[in-house]
C-alpha cells in the first residue's frame, strides 16, 4: 500500500491538459496520482473520442485532443507513459509523505492474494468447451494456468481461421465463427492476451495448501508450521480458494 500512494504530482504551468480538463469542468486536486489523472481522461475520452469497432485500446482523438496530445490516436495501456507524462512534474517529497500517510490511513485494506492462483502449478482452471475445441479439438478443458496459457497464446498468434494478425501487436477477431459471440470486440493488443485467457477461464480449485505453495513460507525458518495455529493456514486457504470473482459463472460478450 505504501508504494500504491508513494508518487504525486502536480501540472506543468503551461500544461494544455491542465487547461483542456478545466474546460470541460474537470478540476484536480493541486497535487493527484498519475491513476487519478489517468481515470479523470479516460473519461474524457470516452465521449470525446472514438473507440473504433468496441475497442477498448485504441482511441482516435477529435482535433482539439490531437492539439493537447500532439498525436492522432492514443494506444490506452500507454496513456500515461505516452501521453499523460510529459504534462506533469512530481510534487516535493514533503508533500508526497503527507499525501501518503493521509491515502495509507484512510484506505487501509488486506487485499485478497488472489495472484497465488495463477502462480500455484496445482491450480486447475476450466475452459468452454468450445474454445477448447476450436484450440486444440480437444474437449477435456482444464489444465493448470502455464498450460492453458501457452496454448492459448499459440492459438490466438498463429491461428488463421479465428484471428487476423493486422500487426506484430493487434490482433483481430475474425467474423461468423464459434468466438466472433464470445467477445464485444474486434481487436485486442497482443499484450492483452493473458488477461484475455483470464476472462474467459474459471477456477475450479487446489491441489496444495499455502503452506506448499508459497516458497518464501517454507523455506523461511521463522514460519515454523509445529508452532503456529493450523487454522491460521486454513483461513488464508479458504480466502484465496473461495473468496475470489473466479469461480464457474461463465458469460458471453466479454469486455477487456
Amino acid at each position: 500500500m505504501a508504494e500504491k500512494y508513494a508518487d504525486w504530482w502536480t501540472f506543468k504551468p503551461s500544461s494544455p491538459l491542465k487547461a483542456y480538463l478545466s474546460d470541460h469542468e474537470i478540476v484536480m486536486d493541486e497535487y493527484f496520482s498519475l491513476e487519478e489523472l489517468r481515470y479523470q481522461v479516460m473519461s474524457i475520452l470516452r465521449h470525446a473520442a472514438q473507440f473504433p469497432n468496441n475497442s477498448d485500446v485504441i482511441v482516435l482523438e477529435d482535433q482539439e485532443l490531437q492539439m493537447v496530445f500532439d498525436s492522432w490516436y492514443i494506444f490506452v495501456p500507454d496513456v500515461v507513459e505516452n501521453h499523460l507524462l510529459s504534462h506533469v512534474i512530481p510534487a516535493p517529497a514533503d508533500i508526497s509523505n503527507d499525501l501518503q500517510n493521509k491515502h495509507m490511513t484512510e484506505d487501509f485494506y488486506v487485499d485478497s492474494p488472489v495472484d497465488l492462483i495463477y502462480k500455484d502449478p496445482s491450480s486447475v482452471f476450466w475452459i468452454p468447451s468450445f474454445v477448447d475445441f476450436a484450440m486444440n479439438q480437444s474437449t477435456g478443458n482444464v489444465g493448470s494456468w502455464n498450460k492453458l496459457l501457452f496454448m492459448f497464446t499459440e492459438f490466438c498468434l498463429n491461428n488463421t481461421t479465428y484471428f487476423t494478425r493486422f500487426s506484430d501487436c493487434i490482433i483481430g477477431i475474425n467474423e461468423n465463427t464459434c468466438l466472433t459471440s464470445l467477445f464485444d470486440f474486434k481487436y485486442f493488443h497482443i499484450s492483452q492476451i493473458e488477461t484475455l485467457l483470464q476472462k474467459i477461464t474459471k477456477f475450479l480449485g487446489r491441489k496444495n495448501s499455502i503452506f506448499q505453495s508459497c516458497h518464501f513460507i517454507t523455506h523461511n525458518p521463522a514460519f515454523d508450521i509445529t508452532s503456529i495455529h493450523p487454522n491460521v493456514f486454513t483461513f488464508i486457504d479458504d480466502i484465496i480458494n473461495n473468496n475470489n470473482d473466479m469461480m464457474p459463472d461463465f458469460q458471453t460478450g466479454l469486455y477487456i
